[in-house]
């Protein structure tokens, strides 16, 4: 199976809707079966991953979470998941502090498989809250492989590798980026991202699986696709997951 986690930046910017165009373009040429989106946005007449999920023929599901405020106060921002397989359960998880996180669940035979997206504190001075959000999202994956289920969780952490926030989550999860390079997600290259920025030039936004799953070659995605330009601040990470 094909995994794709993209933080697609809300309405930010001043062209959202021709980035909106190029997010459906990325996420289409990828081919993935999930995608975890972060900073989707909803408003009272539309809702991004409703679109997406026409256009791209994928089941899409959306959760209001903790999120930078969009320029439009009409525009709520959350988590979405796109899923190329009919859904056995969808649910909202509350974890520390208030953050969210947004599961799929579809059915593997007698198991499941858990597809899951968070998006934690990204304040620099936020280490232990973001410590906690991840001790958090740790158990509820603790408890779901207790049933003998298989778990993927994909989303922006806010934090590069080998940050001591987290520790607890890979400590149930491998982190699935595979290539000698470091994969920078979050670049100084990309002209929508802010200046000096404490996350600036590190990877930040991570696909890991759990023990038992073998992951493959991983990518990045978003690169330019708008016109010569990303379609977010964030670029995508794309990983092949061997699932049984």
């Amino acid at each position: 199976m094909r995994f794709m986690t993209w933080n697609v930046w809300g309405r930010f910017g001043d062209r959202w809707l021709r980035r909106q165009r190029a997010i459906a373009d990325t996420v289409r040429g990828q081919r993935p079966d999930f995608v975890a989106l972060q900073e989707t946005w909803r408003s009272d007449s539309q809702e991004q991953t409703d679109l997406l999920g026409f256009e791209l023929g994928m089941t899409p599901v959306f959760a209001p979470s903790r999120m930078p405020q969009d320029p439009d106060p009409d525009v709520q921002l959350g988590l979405g998941i796109l899923s190329r397989f009919p859904l056995r359960e969808v649910e909202r998880h509350t974890l520390s502090t208030g953050t969210v996180a947004l599961r799929a669940e579809i059915r593997l035979g007698t198991s499941s498989l858990h597809f899951i997206t968070s998006c934690l504190d990204w304040e620099e001075d936020h280490q232990q809250e973001r410590f906690a959000q991840a001790t958090s999202l740790a158990a509820l994956v603790t408890e779901l492989r207790a049933g003998g289920d298989e778990v993927i969780v994909a989303g922006d952490l806010n934090a590069p590798p080998g940050r001591p926030e987290l520790e607890p989550l890979l400590a149930v999860l491998a982190d699935c980026w595979q290539p000698q390079h470091d994969g920078v997600t979050y670049s100084s290259r990309n002209p929508w991202l802010g200046k000096g920025e404490w996350l600036e030039d590190h990877r930040i936004d991570y696909i890991l699986a759990a023990d038992g799953l073998t992951c493959g070659d991983s990518r990045l995605a978003g690169l330019d696709e708008d016109h010569g330009r990303p379609p977010s601040d964030h670029y995508a990470v794309v990983t092949d997951v061997l699932v049984a």
